[in-house]
């Protein structure tokens, strides 16, 4: 009996044979660190998703010696070009006759722009003498449903029902005011002190609402309502869930037989 107990001990101790793999599991587990450190290099694929917001800063940072550039070459055009004979011109034919001459006034003023920088400032001049100035790339715009703008250094644009800033911007005071002036004149109105509050639209329809000095407290306030070129048809209103399908039914009906309808709001 001893014998045996003894021979199973030996077997006990071969049963303990299994326990590398024992061991082995443990190198299954210092093997799985490996799969956090593939892990831990996802992080950096993230950081340049963040990295381009600093570069949208940039064009802030040049804007002040662009515009100060800007001012140099506008007020030296104004001394050089004729606006009266200007005027007589189509405005092809101005839009040309002002890239010659703000062409020759870089030259002689020497300053190191890159061609993108100068197209810019060829159009902003040429939108500044015969068109609104900063404000015409965003007339031009039909996502956007109004400008709003307090002061010569803010302006903020509604798309899509969100209101954002943008880095449009205006030399001064005064080249606001002016483009209200060249504004509300055209409908026969003037914006000054002694009529400090003007409403006035624009050739396209938009609807503009000017508050001058000194009701307005940092410079003039300018508001554009624009409208969109591509009308809203019933479908759309109906998809947009701004009437139901039997309003919009209704309303057809309404259309087709001429009823008399009185719109308030």
């Amino acid at each position: 009996m001893f014998g045996k107990r003894g021979n199973d001990k030996p077997f006990s101790g071969t049963a303990t044979l299994p326990s590398p793999p024992k061991s082995v599991a443990p190198s299954a587990e210092y093997a799985r660190p490996a799969e956090p450190t593939a892990n831990a290099k996802e992080p950096p694929a993230r950081a340049p998703a963040e990295a381009p917001r600093p570069v949208e800063r940039a064009p802030m940072a040049r804007s002040d010696n662009y515009y100060e550039r800007k001012t140099q070459v506008f007020a030296a055009l104004i001394d050089t070009i004729d606006l009266s004979q200007l005027a007589k011109l189509d405005v092809e034919s101005a839009r040309e006759e002002i890239r010659d001459i703000v062409n020759d006034i870089v030259s002689i003023k020497n300053f190191a722009m890159s061609i993108a920088e100068q197209e810019d400032l060829l159009s902003d001049i040429c939108n500044d003498v015969l068109g609104y100035g900063p404000l015409e790339p965003l007339l031009a715009r039909d996502d956007i449903s109004d400008i709003m703008v307090n002061g010569a250094r803010q302006t903020f644009i509604e798309g899509a029902g969100k209101v954002q800033q943008t880095n449009v911007r205006f030399r001064d005071t005064q080249q606001l005011l002016n483009i209200c002036q060249r504004i509300v004149s055209q409908v026969g109105r003037r914006v000054d002190e002694t009529s400090p509050i003007c409403d006035a639209r624009l050739p396209d329809g938009s609807r503009v609402n000017v508050i001058a000095p000194p009701l307005a407290i940092d410079g003039a306030a300018l508001t554009i309502r624009k409208f969109k070129k591509d009308k809203l048809t019933l479908d759309q209103l109906v998809s947009f869930g701004a009437i139901s399908p039997e309003g919009a039914q209704i309303l057809q009906i309404i259309g087709r037989v001429r009823c008399n309808v009185v719109i308030s709001g």
